[in-house]
């Protein structure tokens, strides 16, 4: 471990000591020797995962990666702590570091939002339009939520690998229409491949560039005053290893899901045959006053079985809500208290209640589920992350900083890996 994610994991410890039980893995960092996550004992640390046995056929699939050669994609779908890539990209760096990587995976095309920082990739874009939900139900949004709308006379987006071995395969989701233009797209400066859009209807079409050898860099460009419209673009390997996807809708809940369109989730979904999708909504749910229980769990279950009726067979993983505070207009800041006061940090009515909704539906319906809260230690946690040096949560008491994220997801893999080593498939002696 490095000395400044050393520092961050104890500063947590510090912060947290109350809940010592709770982020047992942290105080390892803190205080002793690192073991490997899949080497600890059950006795080691408490897991807050339920539901284990629903992921064997994700595990049976990571065990059998390197002899089958086929990549194990995970695909995440949730609100801001999905698009901000810290936790999924933690995750991503720890099973392709045990599994072996297999590339970036699925993006939404170009920038979709301001502070977009997606992990292993660097991107950049000029002359594009983000589409969104609230554009209008006309655009057939997947499972980003967003689309990449061409602006005359011409745009341009770049994507540049940072993993070393690069990528051999690139593919790019896009849309035709009546009045498409064509785009190109051209790896490592090797001549463009042009790619039209123009078509008698309006369908969803994957363009995968032939690729002899690794590239590093992928160039893609529209001219002209007639529209091209793209929902996505990967950067993958050929081989085994894991890929994990993270796909974020800042502000999103549950909601989202319907607001998917169902013919592009179904062609996503289908192309890239995850091995299981995890599931990360809530928060915004949950600091709704408005809220009826009830009838968020109605469309809790709804969306999740949305979901998985457009990939069958597939593990379900849901996260459960973290922690989050929030405090009274004008009042001076105190810190979280166990009794409630408008003037302190305090949680929102409704998250528990979201979170109970979630630990339910996952129970009844056979998806796994991780208790994020009670992995940040339960009631004002994210009170005292803040607090911590460095600060391991944002001073809005809803969203975690870089090292607080990564604790988590350290947590979340030490879980995920111990249940690993007890359900997957053994191996075959014949």
């Amino acid at each position: 471990m490095d000395a400044s994610r050393r520092r961050a994991l104890c500063g947590a410890c510090a912060g947290l000591a109350a809940v010592a039980v709770a982020l047992g893995l942290l105080l390892q960092a803190c205080f002793g020797p690192e073991p490997p996550a899949a080497a600890l004992p059950a006795s080691a640390a408490p897991s807050h995962l339920v539901g284990a046995e629903a992921l064997a056929p994700f595990f049976a699939a990571l065990a059998s990666s390197a002899s089958t050669r086929q990549p194990v994609r995970i695909v995440q779908i949730g609100d801001s702590h999905t698009a901000n890539d810290a936790f999924s990209g933690r995750l991503r760096e720890l099973l392709q570091a045990r599994f072996g990587a297999a590339g970036r995976g699925w993006l939404p095309a170009g920038i979709p939002f301001k502070y977009y920082r997606p992990g292993l990739v660097t991107v950049s874009e000029n002359g594009w339009r983000h589409v969104k939900p609230a554009d209008g139900p006309d655009w057939p949004l997947g499972l980003d939520g967003v689309a990449a709308v061409s602006q005359p006379p011409a745009a341009s987006m770049t994507l540049e690998s940072a993993d070393a071995a690069g990528f051999d395969r690139f593919a790019v989701e896009y849309l035709t229409g009546t009045d498409g233009a064509a785009f190109t797209v051209a790896a490592d400066g090797a001549a463009p491949r042009r790619v039209p859009t123009a078509a008698a209807t309006s369908a969803i079409r994957t363009f995968a560039l032939p690729l002899d050898r690794p590239a590093r860099r992928l160039e893609l460009a529209a001219k002209g005053h007639a529209p091209v419209v793209l929902l996505g673009w990967s950067a993958e390997r050929r081989g085994p290893g894991v890929i994990y996807e993270n796909h974020g809708t800042i502000g999103a809940t549950i909601d989202l899901v319907a607001r998917m369109n169902p013919g592009a989730l179904a062609v996503e979904l289908a192309e890239r045959r995850p091995g299981l999708l995890v599931i990360a909504f809530g928060t915004n749910e949950g600091f709704d006053d408005r809220l009826d229980p009830a009838r968020y769990g109605a469309r809790f279950a709804a969306g999740v079985e949305a979901l998985g009726h457009a990939a069958p067979g597939v593990p379900i993983l849901i996260l459960g809500t973290p922690d989050g505070n929030r405090i009274a207009g004008g009042c001076t800041a105190t810190s979280c208290q166990a009794r409630h006061d408008d003037c302190a940090w305090h949680p929102p009515p409704n998250l528990a209640a979201v979170r109970e909704v979630q630990r339910s539906a996952a129970a009844r319906r056979g998806w796994a589920y991780w208790d994020w809260y009670d992995a940040m230690g339960g009631r004002c946690s994210i009170d005292r992350m803040a607090s911590a040096e460095p600060p391991l949560a944002a001073p809005d008491h809803v969203h975690l900083t870089g090292p607080g994220y990564r604790a988590m997801a350290d947590l979340l893999f030490g879980d995920l890996m111990r249940a690993y080593e007890n359900v997957k498939a053994p191996p075959r002696t014949t």
